[in-house]
């Protein structure tokens, strides 16, 4: 039975029987690894943040950074797949009415349910809070018109949170449940080909005159920035919780080659000098990431006032951590890691999404810069 207090060992747990076994396939293929993610759907992770009242877990921001992070040192991929329906939830959680908490968080809560994010659109990038997707009056719905350009676990969630321009209130957002199955929604196949985090099943969507009743909006008219701001807070969180993962899985994995690859004079890798000052050096990186990360998502659940620049902060941290690690990982696994006979060159590709992954690295920056200075 899963429970919020003890949820990082399960995570590891977890990732070790569920998600390890796929890593590979994922990233060879390209293939979403939904062995796990249906597993994470009936094992109660996808209603980590529900609150316990739906059903749920009753978690925060530390509790989902705690799982992204355990999950990312199995699999990259599937740590940012989990992090996006959990994102999707918190916002949910944060505007939505109590007609549509009751429909939907007891069904997340129990894995039927599970939630995925459209917001981003090529027209504003990595600045994803400007979309261009339009709305029109039906009666007693809204028709939905436009692309999005990137929906992680696109046709493996069965809603996306989809973020529009209000055509009532000129200048304010909505967001709505829309379902994958939607009549005039179409998802572009054969785009995807990533570099790094292969697996995650990120498609455009055309949205061609989807018809979305006003029952499944979140919130009220006009009030979507508000549940975007709270997302935010969980999606970069989470994302500094992944890398963070990951550069504990190329370290781990340098570390072990270190102390296993010997000379013929029965002295290891790890004996020599130079190579413990790089392993202090990556050993250093891996906790202040984690860190760091955690004590954002903690200060972000006790609403202290820093809150925001220390998780704009912990996200900055991780992505030039993970980048740091796996290349000194790369250099340190020498032949193993360039052959792939080690999985460093995977982790590596993994790494590099990290500075463009909206919001990207120097988005971030200016965030941070704009917050610490008002």
């Amino acid at each position: 039975m899963l429970n919020k207090e003890t949820i990082l060992d399960s995570a590891y747990s977890f990732g070790k029987e569920y998600v390890a076994p796929l890593t590979k396939e994922a990233d060879e293929h390209g293939k979403f690894p939904k062995a796990a993610y249906d597993a994470l759907r009936k094992e109660g992770y996808m209603g980590l943040l529900v609150p316990k009242e739906y059903g749920g877990l009753g978690g925060g921001n530390f509790e989902h950074t705690q799982v992204c992070y355990a999950l990312a040192q199995y699999c990259a991929t599937t740590a940012l797949c989990y992090m996006m329906h959990n994102t999707s939830v918190a916002g949910l959680c944060a505007i939505g009415s109590e007609s549509l908490k009751q429909e939907f968080l007891p069904k997340i809560s129990k894995g039927e349910i599970a939630l995925a994010l459209a917001f981003s659109e090529s027209g504003s990038g990595t600045h994803f809070g400007e979309p261009d997707i339009t709305e029109e009056i039906d009666g007693k719905n809204r028709i939905l018109k436009g692309r999005k350009s990137f929906v992680t676990s696109a046709q493996n969630a069965d809603y996306y949170l989809t973020y529009t321009n209000s055509c009532q209130n000129k200048g304010t957002k909505n967001i709505w449940l829309v379902h994958k199955d939607s009549k005039n929604l179409f998802h572009e196949e054969n785009v995807w080909n990533g570099l790094g985090m292969r697996g995650n099943a990120s498609k455009p969507v055309q949205y061609n005159g989807v018809n979305v009743s006003e029952d499944l909006r979140i919130g009220k008219e006009g009030e979507g920035e508000s549940a975007a701001g709270v997302i935010l807070m969980y999606f970069v969180t989470g994302l500094a919780a992944v890398y963070s993962g990951l550069a504990k899985a190329a370290y781990d994995c340098a570390l072990n080659h270190t102390k296993t690859r010997q000379y013929t004079n029965k002295t290891s890798l790890s004996d020599v000098e130079l190579v413990k000052i790089h392993l202090a050096d990556m050993y250093a990186k891996v906790q202040s990431g984690i860190a760091l990360a955690l004590d954002a998502a903690k200060s972000f659940d006790n609403s202290c006032e820093d809150a925001v620049s220390k998780i704009f902060a912990s996200r900055i941290n991780a992505t030039h951590n993970v980048i740091d690690v796996c290349t000194l990982a790369m250099r340190l696994g020498g032949g193993k890691a360039y052959s792939k006979l080690l999985p460093l060159e995977r982790y590596m590709r993994d790494a590099l999404a990290s500075q463009v992954m909206a919001p990207s690295l120097d988005v971030l920056k200016i965030w941070l810069g704009d917050a610490i200075t008002k």
